[in-house]
């Protein structure tokens, strides 16, 4: 997805919500994700307690699906989109910072 959109207008972040088991640290989970994320990526995962993102995001808890947001320059919510990334929901995604731009 990050391929088909210019990052050179738009900052691209990536973001991890895990359900952490009771006895592991977000660093313990931090060091795991690493090991499965390429080192390129390093710098623009996130890990974050799994309630914090459901929280901010609305997610249903416990959804095995993936979120795509928009954020304007403020922070105000503009896109959301939820599952597997489509060729239509990544047409929602383009469109959602295409608005940011005539902005």
């Amino acid at each position: 997805m990050q391929s088909k959109i210019d990052q050179s207008k738009y900052l691209v972040r990536d973001v991890l919500a895990v359900d952490l088991p009771f006895f592991m640290s977000e660093e313990d989970a931090i060091g795991l994700a690493k090991e499965k994320i390429s080192t390129r990526y390093h710098d623009q995962t996130w890990i974050l307690n799994s309630q914090v993102m459901e929280d901010a995001l609305g997610v249903v808890s416990d959804s095995d699906q993936a979120v795509i947001v928009v954020l304007d320059k403020n922070g105000n919510l503009i896109s959301q989109v939820h599952g597997m990334v489509t060729t239509a929901r990544m047409s929602q995604i383009t469109d959602a910072l295409q608005s940011l731009s005539s902005d």
